[in-house]
């Protein structure tokens, strides 16, 4: 979830094909929004701005200077507007976020960021979905490493709505906030209307330590179950695409991500949200 771990691994790509002797426009400096509102929380946003392409090796302390620290982030309801406040936030990487305690997201309303920094502006709208709740789900043993588990659980998907869905995990004592399940990414268009059933993986986004996507015995992990609109899932949808494109060498990364943010890049998302905690005992079967 993380916009300056994002920039990283994209500017990782783009100097992959700057050394492949891709030849990439000179573009001004733009705006990076990663942000989201859920129903019954308040709004966490992440701002920085784009890191140009070099032939040069650059170390990751060097990205500080793209965290933008003193924009104006405004947030509006049709109603009401709040500007947000920027505060130091360990939780996250980069450790700086913009939100508030005056505006909680409800479900059916549309919520509007601005972000106004150095004469630039960029804007983003979102609505928040009805949430869904994960049903039976299940912890197997796997059957090849008795200290790997899988988790799977059943989506119950309306056949006659349109619905995209999103999980991240959480788990305890390992990560300080949620992070986007591998392969998390739901379009009930693949579902069978009958079983639903999907996997629930660990996250492999952790750019700082290696990981697989199976659990753990005797981890504890949340699951924080997403609905969303279709533009946040178009973004979800090419940047998991890109993602993993960019750990083929043979398959260079050339495409954008699509984006609702209107004067920059990256997204504001609203979520229907629930969270569903699953601990992982000592004693499994092995198998189903």
């Amino acid at each position: 979830m993380y916009t300056f771990k994002r920039i990283l691994f994209l500017w990782i790509a783009g100097l992959f094909l700057s050394c492949t002797g891709v030849t990439l426009p000179v573009s001004d400096q733009q705006i990076v929004i990663e942000g989201w509102i859920e129903d019954g929380g308040y709004p966490v946003v992440m701002v920085t701005t784009t890191v140009p392409v070099t032939k040069e090796i650059h170390d990751i302390s060097e990205l500080q200077e793209y965290i933008v620290r003193w924009g104006k982030v405004t947030i509006s309801d049709g109603t009401e507007s709040v500007v947000l406040f920027g505060k130091r936030d360990n939780r996250y990487f980069p450790p700086y976020i913009y939100t508030t305690s005056s505006m909680k997201g409800k479900v059916g309303n549309t919520y509007t960021i601005t972000v106004e920094y150095s004469g630039k502006t960029a804007t983003a709208s979102t609505t928040i979905p009805a949430p869904s709740r994960l049903e039976d789900i299940k912890v197997v043993r796997s059957s090849d490493n008795d200290e790997l588990v899988s988790i799977t659980a059943r989506i119950p998907d309306d056949p006659t709505e349109k619905n995209y869905y999103k999980t991240f995990v959480k788990v305890f004592g390992k990560d300080s906030t949620y992070h986007p399940s591998f392969m998390g990414l739901v379009d009930d268009a693949i579902l069978d209307g009958q079983k639903n059933e999907i996997s629930v993986n660990n996250s492999l986004s952790d750019l700082f330590e290696s990981r697989i996507p199976q659990f753990h015995i005797s981890d504890i992990v949340t699951i924080r179950f997403c609905t969303m609109d279709e533009d946040s899932f178009m973004y979800w949808s090419d940047f998991d695409d890109i993602a993993s494109l960019s750990r083929n060498p043979f398959f260079p990364v050339t495409s954008k991500i699509r984006s609702n943010v209107k004067g920059g890049l990256g997204y504001w998302a609203g979520y229907g949200t629930t969270f569903h905690t699953v601990s992982i005992p000592d004693s499994l079967t092995v198998g189903r």
